[in-house]
């Protein structure tokens, strides 16, 4: 056995098993209804997740989460990444938009499955991770490490959308954060687990940028995967522009005077999608939860939204909700 890995359980102590049932709890209070979902279909997390253009946030996520080293370390070691990143990463957006989009069953039982499979990632952080921590314990469902891959999702989305989309006001930014820990409770992190405030929220991740996160050999090589592939190059571009100041060129992704025009050239795309009609410029997901609404309200469903939902009946469409066990189902290392 490698000393580096913990035995393998399933087993959920009692202490997580406590923090699951409060984190129901509050989900349960929370939820906008069980049709509705955790959230409204107007409301800021719904309004900033629809777009196409969120989809940019993810890999700026990724990077910002490896370079933890802890999760570094679970991704490295229990992750098929090498070969499936890009698998890895499409399930990482059907999980998102079933949390933001699904029923209340939808997104609890997304969570449960998130949760459940990140049971058997723990062990001991890794020179290659981080030197200065090597040795010490690590567990994908410790709360601090939860409490970080929730804040670059958050901060992602946010500093995408105004990007991609429209500014924000001070009110927005905090109304998104507030309703954010409905599907942070979700995958089992209590709201009280989090920074009280938006204030605060943004005082922890700048906080972690500067001074809790590391480049080491193991993230290096995750991002290398990520972006190694030709077809990501313009992706590294705008993922380069979306990150913190102090990572962009620590991570080795480009930016120099082409790299700026060619971020410049992808947002100014993105931003022409405004003016699309919103069948077209919002994703699958948004569609088929306003499908869901308005039949439990007995008003007419569109006709986009009638043929969304008809091709989910046959295949997975990109940006589109689906049964937890066809998306999640083909992922048993996380």
């Amino acid at each position: 056995m490698d000393p580096d890995i913990a035995p393998l359980s399933t087993k959920t102590s009692e202490q997580d098993k406590q923090r699951k049932e409060r984190c129901l709890a509050y989900v349960r209070e929370h939820a906008v209804g069980p049709v509705e979902g955790l959230f409204a279909q107007e409301g800021m997390v719904r309004r900033i997740w629809r777009e196409w253009a969120m989809l940019a946030a993810i890999p700026p996520a990724v990077v910002l989460e490896v370079l933890l080293p802890e999760v570094a370390e679970g991704v490295g070691r229990f992750s098929d990444y090498q070969t499936k990143l890009m698998a890895r990463t499409r399930r990482t957006v059907y999980a998102t938009h079933a949390l933001v989009f699904g029923d209340v069953s939808m997104s609890l039982e997304v969570g449960a499955r998130i949760f459940q499979l990140h049971e058997r990632v723990r062990g001991r952080i890794s020179a290659r991770s981080s030197e200065g921590r090597a040795g010490q314990r690590y567990r994908a469902n410790d709360p601090a490490a939860m409490q970080w891959v929730f804040a670059t999702l958050v901060q992602g989305a946010l500093t995408t959308y105004e990007a991609a989309v429209e500014p924000l006001d001070s009110g927005e930014r905090a109304q998104f954060y507030e309703e954010s820990k409905r599907w942070g409770a979700a995958v089992g992190l209590l709201p009280e687990q989090l920074p009280p405030d938006f204030e605060s929220f943004e005082r922890y991740f700048e906080g972690m940028v500067e001074g809790q996160l590391e480049l080491g050999d193991m993230a290096r090589d995750i991002l290398r995967v990520l972006f190694g592939p030709p077809y990501m190059r313009g992706a590294a571009r705008l993922c380069a522009g979306l990150l913190p100041e102090r990572w962009r060129s620590a991570v080795g992704l480009p930016w120099d005077a082409e790299a700026k025009r060619a971020y410049e050239l992808a947002l100014g795309a993105l931003r022409a999608a405004r003016h699309l009609p919103p069948a077209l410029r919002y994703v699958p997901a948004w569609h088929q939860a306003a499908a869901r609404i308005d039949a439990a309200r007995g008003e007419e469903i569109s006709r986009t939204t009638r043929f969304v939902r008809a091709l989910d009946t046959r295949e997975l469409i990109p940006g589109g909700l689906a049964p937890p066990e066809r998306v999640m189902r083909k992922c048993p290392r996380g």
